[in-house]
Order: structure tokens, then sequence, then C-alpha cells
């Protein structure tokens, strides 16, 4: 014999509004907004090893150009890009090798109000 628990019944209606939710969404065709983020791709780690060896910014349909800048966490600006496809290989605007840490990005599609600001960790 199944019981049923008091919390399962506090559940159920968040269980149905979900189910009518997904079913209108199916039934109109309507389309999910998304966070401006979701439109710059970018990794959150990369290495020097042989594997992963770019941190890569890119746009999810690979059209926008974007400007991209990458500071030390005291805020020094130690490279920047503007490309369709961003790439930085770990070193400094003169060609330096930068040392394993966290350091800060901006990514920001040209033309459009779409940014992103987060970290990345280049481990050597």
């Amino acid at each position: 014999m199944n019981i049923i628990r008091s919390t399962s019944l506090k559940a159920l209606p968040f269980i149905i509004l979900t189910v009518i939710f997904g079913w209108c969404f199916l039934a109109t065709g309507c389309e999910v907004e998304t966070d401006d983020d979701d439109y710059i791709v970018a990794p959150n780690v990369f290495t020097i090893t042989g594997e992963n060896d770019f941190f890569e910014v890119t746009t999810t349909d690979g059209e926008g150009v974007v400007s991209l800048k990458i500071y030390t966490r005291a805020g020094v600006l130690i490279f920047s890009i503007e490309a369709k496809r961003c790439i930085w290989d770990g070193c400094s605007l003169d060609g330096q090798p930068m040392a394993t840490g966290i350091y800060n990005y901006t990514a920001e599609i040209r033309g459009t109000n779409i940014k992103k600001s987060s970290f990345v960790y280049l481990y050597r």
C-alpha cells in the first residue's frame, strides 16, 4: 500500500503549473528569453600543456565581433583583441607568458549591449 506524504502534496501545485507551462510553451512555440551572457561563449579554465592551449571567446551564432579584454586580478589590462573568434594564448600584449592564476575578462559584442564579465583560470 502506498502512503501519500504531506510533503508530496505540497509540491503538487508546482508540478501542475510546470506541466501546464510546458504544454503551453510547446503548443504556442514561444521562445525562452536568455541572458546576455548566453550569447558569449567562453571556458573558465585553460591549460598550456598540449590540450586546451588557448582561451577562446566566441558568440553562439559565430557571427558577432567580440571585443575581449583580459586583466590581472589587480585590474591591469594585459591583453586586448577584437575579432569573431578571440583567442588568448596566455601571454601579455608584449608576448611575455603570464603566470598560472586567475584572470578577469570582459567580452562585448560590438554594436550591441551584450556584455559578459567573468574570470578564467590559466594553468601552466
